[in-house]
């Protein structure tokens, strides 16, 4: 068997001169090149998907945190039964002028509750106050 040292030496490949000096600088001009190439999609691709995504995100979160409307305190008492309003204030402590100071009344509301009391139909006052001997 041969040994090692007796094989010949043959140079079978041949290399540049300075080779292995420039192959370093080399080697970091294409990793330069490659992050440019690859910065630009990057940032093609987080607007065009990345903003339109969070813009969603944005009014889901909007549409699903959106308080709902309050009801108003007339819708809610439109509600309430007459009979069940009436017996509520019946049982409870509060006198009509506690009660009138807590309600502003406009000329509108004045005139309603007048015709709903006074409902005189077609009768005048003076037929009124002739039935009642006055």
């Amino acid at each position: 068997m041969k040994k090692l040292e007796d094989i010949p030496k043959k140079e079978i490949f041949k290399v540049p001169d300075d080779y292995f000096d420039k192959l370093p600088g080399v080697i970091q001009s294409r990793i330069a090149a490659d992050k440019d190439r690859h910065a630009i999609p990057v940032f093609r691709t987080v607007l065009q998907y990345g903003i339109p995504s969070l813009a969603v995100v944005v009014i889901a979160v909007i549409l699903f945190f959106k308080p709902e409307p309050a009801d108003s305190a007339e819708s809610i008492l439109t509600s309430i039964e007459t009979q069940d309003l009436v017996a509520y204030l019946d049982e409870t402590d509060i006198s009509t002028d506690e009660l009138l100071d807590e309600v502003t009344l406009d000329q509108l509301d004045a005139e309603q509750i007048e015709d709903a009391v006074f409902d005189l139909g077609d009768q005048d006052l003076e037929d009124i106050a002739d039935d009642l001997d006055l």
